[in-house]
Order: C-alpha cells, then sequence, then structure tokens
C-alpha cells in the first residue's frame, strides 16, 4: 500500500496524468500487488495485452463476467490464468486494459485504477490515476511498445498473445496501419513463430448457438434504403455484435443488432468500410445515445456498442435515423 501512496505524492497533482509507454515501467513498479482487468467478454486483444503486462511487470489477470469464445482458447494456448469476476477489493492498483467505459467493466465499482487503450472514449480516464491511451489498431501495439520502451523480453507465450491481439483487433490485417505490421514482424521475431501459428490461435469455429443467433438476425432484419446507403437493422438476444457483423458482410453498409438483457437493452453497431471512409462514427452515435438514454457506450469508428434503458425497437429506431442524418 505504501507503494501507492508514494506514487500519489510524487507524480500526481490531479486524478488525471497521460504518461507515455516508456513511463509505464516506473510508475507501475511503485505497487506490489497489481491487477490487469480485462473487460466482459474479454476478446484476444484484451487477453493478450493483461498476459504480457502481467507477464512483464508482475500481477493478475482478470476479466469481467467471461471471456469470448476465441479469448477462452487463446488464454488455453498461451497459458494465462484469468480471474473471473475479480473483487475490486485487496489490490494495490487496477489497470484497465482494452477499455475506457464503464460498460464494459459491469458492476465492478474503481478505485485506485490505471489505463491502457486504444479506444477514443473519455469515460474512464476522467478518475485514472494515470492512463495511456492513442488511437492504434489494438492495445496489443501499445502494449508491446510498452514492453520495448522499457527493456521487456517477451516470453514466446506473451509474443504470440500480443500478435493474436494485432490480428484480431484489425480483422487479419484488413484494418491495419503501417504500426500495426511493424509491431507484428518484431512479435514472430521475438516468440519465435510463424504467421500460421498465430493464425491458428485464433482459429475457433463459432458454435452452433452463435450460428443460429446470425442467422435469426439476417431474417429478422429491416433494411432501410437511404440513397445509395442500405442500413440494416435486427433484434436477437445474444450475439448482437457477431450478427451486426454477419449483415455487413451480406451487403449493408451499416447494421445495428438490440436484444434485451434483464432491464436494459444492449446495441451493437456495425459500419462497412466504404461508410466509415464517408466519416460515419460509431463510437461517437452509439455513445451519444447510450448516456441519453441512461447509459454508456462506446467502441471504434466502424464497430460500437451501447447498453442502455428504453424500448428496443425506438432504440433501434433512433440509431437508424441519427445514421441516416450523417450519411452524405
Amino acid at each position: 500500500m505504501s507503494g501507492g501512496k508514494e506514487l500519489i505524492s510524487l507524480d500526481l497533482t490531479n486524478s488525471l496524468m497521460l504518461i507515455s509507454e516508456a513511463e509505464f515501467g516506473s510508475i507501475v513498479s511503485r505497487y506490489k500487488n497489481v491487477l490487469y482487468l480485462c473487460h466482459r467478454n474479454a476478446d484476444p486483444d484484451a487477453i493478450g495485452s493483461a498476459f504480457a503486462l502481467a507477464g512483464a511487470f508482475g500481477g493478475t489477470v482478470g476479466a469481467i463476467d467471461d471471456l469470448s469464445r476465441i479469448g477462452e482458447a487463446l488464454s488455453d494456448i498461451i497459458g494465462a490464468h484469468i480471474l473471473i469476476d475479480p473483487s475490486e477489493e485487496g489490490w494495490d492498483l487496477i489497470v484497465v486494459v482494452d477499455t475506457s467505459v464503464q460498460l464494459q467493466l459491469g458492476r465492478i465499482q474503481l478505485a485506485r485504477y490505471g489505463l491502457i487503450d486504444h479506444h477514443q472514449d473519455e469515460g474512464l480516464t476522467h478518475k485514472a490515476e494515470f492512463y495511456i491511451q492513442r488511437p492504434a489498431k489494438s492495445t496489443a501495439e501499445i502494449v508491446w511498445k510498452i514492453l520495448k520502451d522499457n527493456g521487456r523480453q517477451p516470453s514466446r507465450e506473451m509474443a504470440l498473445g500480443l500478435m493474436a491481439g494485432i490480428i484480431s483487433d484489425t480483422g487479419r490485417f484488413k484494418r491495419a496501419s503501417a504500426e500495426s505490421f511493424l509491431a507484428a514482424s518484431e512479435l514472430l521475431e521475438a516468440g519465435g513463430f510463424d504467421y500460421e501459428e498465430a493464425l491458428q490461435a485464433l482459429s475457433v469455429a463459432p458454435d452452433i448457438s452463435q450460428r443460429i443467433a446470425v442467422l435469426k438476425a439476417a431474417s429478422r432484419a429491416k433494411i432501410e434504403r437511404r440513397g445509395e446507403w442500405l442500413i440494416a437493422a435486427s433484434r436477437i438476444n445474444s450475439f448482437e455484435g457477431s450478427s451486426a457483423a454477419a449483415l455487413i458482410d451480406l451487403g449493408a453498409d451499416v447494421a445495428f443488432v438490440a436484444g434485451r438483457h434483464g432491464d436494459r437493452v444492449r446495441i451493437s453497431a456495425r459500419s462497412s468500410r466504404k461508410a466509415a471512409n464517408a466519416g460515419l462514427n460509431l463510437n461517437q452515435i452509439l455513445g451519444d445515445i447510450g448516456r441519453a438514454h441512461g447509459g454508456d457506450g462506446g467502441g471504434h469508428s466502424s464497430a460500437a456498442s451501447f447498453d442502455a434503458r428504453g424500448d428496443p425497437e425506438a432504440l433501434l429506431q433512433e440509431c437508424r435515423n441519427r445514421v441516416a442524418e450523417l450519411l452524405p
């Protein structure tokens, strides 16, 4: 505990501190008991990033609610031991990895925490003791720079986890940047594995429940044409994100899929590259709508979600209307 107090007295003049990747090691080393916390339904980017940080600097990896199927498969391959729904009590510091909105952390109440993320939401940055947040294509790219700038060599498993995170979040490099390709090349060399092995770590066939949900979402979809744009909306109570992505693959420019979970409504959205290039920002749209209805939301410009209260059909219509106003 004394390490945490020392950090506050030496480095923090307020509750908000943006730090560089090179500064992370000296800061986190002042805490003895660190939890690297992944968002709910943790994906390869979150798991690979948290696992590498814990391996390089010491600490424990945790996740809210559950892991995604592909995230669970990756954790088995790299040997990541992940605490599910850890208590927020008993840690000197919690480092939130790969999310910056409370929506993705469920009911956990953060007290002393840091943040490492590549999304551009500001929800959790305002109360973080320190944070690293920049628009990389994956959190794994940021974590890889943290390791390099602090002179930490990754194990083979750490490198594989980071590589899997980059592959996953860039859509197998369809949305990659120059930094993504450079990091991937360096990780392949550092880990001593080839690209095929990294792909195999992500090769998990969707189970039958996911396939059924996606097919139902497609069969229930309502399509609106606005000029040359196609906007799809559907309702399903599970796998909303996968269903929205499938609607894009089927030809929609923008897709919204809603599901009711208890007294809350979750809407996931995806957009085509064409819509994103036209300036459509789903992160901003869904964040605004979610907060307007007593919830929260965010994500990427072409993939986002929110969790709020309200009628699913009314919320879907609001999403469609907002997008129709913004598309050229």
